[in-house]
């Protein structure tokens, strides 16, 4: 049994125990994919476990793996200026190589979701176009 965690596209997130052959079951479907995310410019990175039909299924998107997902691949973590490179849906995060997530890396992805938060607070406009753009393109691919 490997020890995740799992952040839904609402912010909301728990710790989690599954068997990689099960995931989806988390995520909403079997197709799982994997993606490389980061929330610290260290270059540490995890795993994050996804539906890959998500987007296309119109899930909404997921704020903070979306955040991860570009801090990993460009070290910005300025990722509503990209929607195309978002990921929607329930996300599980484990370790690099698929292992136990630590409760230091549950504090960094907590980080994440705290930065996530302030931002749509902060620029409720700004994220809406964001989440706008990242529906709408899933919309068009259907």
């Amino acid at each position: 049994m490997i020890h995740g965690y799992l952040v839904n596209p609402d912010l909301t997130s728990r710790r989690i125990g599954f068997e990689l052959d099960h995931a989806g079951q988390f995520l909403g479907g079997v197709d799982e994919d994997r993606v490389s995310v980061a929330f610290q410019e260290d270059g540490t990175t995890y795993a994050g476990l996804y539906s890959a039909r998500a987007q296309a299924e119109g899930a909404e998107p997921n704020p903070v793996a979306s955040l991860g997902r570009n801090t990993a691949a460009t070290g910005d973590p300025a990722f509503f200026t990209d929607p195309t490179t978002a990921i929607s849906g329930p996300v599980i995060f484990v370790g690099a190589a698929g292992q136990d997530i630590t409760e230091e890396e549950i504090e960094r992805i907590d980080d994440g979701i705290r930065a996530v938060r302030a931002y749509r607070e902060d620029q409720p406009r700004e994220y809406g176009y964001w989440r706008a753009a990242v529906l709408n393109l899933a919309a068009g691919r259907r």
